[in-house]
């Protein structure tokens, strides 16, 4: 798929299709038998829940284990309160079809999600995913951390509108993703105000033409 028409495939899916588990996360997979593909992906902001994990900034360590991978407590701790359900039904689909590949994706607080969810694939298959993201915050922190995360993966696109004010979050020096995939041509405080528009624009073709 092209990109905008992965965000509009993504903004497509009801909110009856995703599973909701541990701490209100949303989730689904969908099977491309076309591409041959396993796309796991997020639901963007849907629930008070989900928006008091999105102001949860502090970082904590997410896992004890060589890397101190560090992250935002909210996203860190719902994702952890759901990844052994996830990961379970993730690696049984690819057993079931090992020649497919996986993509994790995300809109909004679903793309902050799908960054730890690839390491968490990762850590536990030692195998890669893919992942894309549009209008993620950030949920890693520190350069160490966004280093180890990238070694995770394989492709990686992470579409950020430069008049997107949600891919600015959290606001502090440290906090990352992977990478940034900056469309929109040139930022303009003042755009930055309508997130009804620059949040939401991702669907559009155009965008993604140099």
């Amino acid at each position: 798929m092209k990109p905008n028409e992965l965000f509009n495939f993504i903004k497509g899916i009801s909110h009856d299709e995703y599973i909701t588990s541990g701490d209100d996360v949303q989730w689904t997979v969908k099977v491309d038998e076309a591409e041959k593909i396993i796309r796991l992906i997020f639901e963007e902001s849907c629930g008070n829940t989900d928006w008091k994990n999105n102001l949860n900034f502090p970082t904590k360590l997410y896992k004890k284990q060589e890397t101190c991978i560090r992250a935002a407590r909210g996203w860190g701790n719902a994702y952890k309160s759901c990844n052994d359900e996830i990961m379970q039904k993730i690696i049984f689909a690819l057993e079931i079809a090992p020649d497919y590949q996986l993509h994790i994706c995300g809109w909004s607080y679903g793309g902050a999600v799908a960054l730890l969810a690839a390491e968490d694939f990762h850590y536990r298959t030692g195998k890669k995913a893919s992942v894309y993201t549009f209008g993620a915050p950030k949920p890693l922190w520190g350069k160490k951390t966004r280093e180890y995360v990238r070694f995770c993966v394989n492709e990686v696109k992470q579409y950020s509108h430069a008049n997107d004010c949600v891919p600015l979050m959290p606001p502090f020096p440290g906090y990352t993703r992977i990478s940034t995939d900056r469309v929109g041509g040139k930022r303009s405080f003042f755009k930055l105000f309508n997130p009804w528009k620059y949040h939401c624009i991702y669907g559009e073709e155009s965008l993604y033409e140099d």
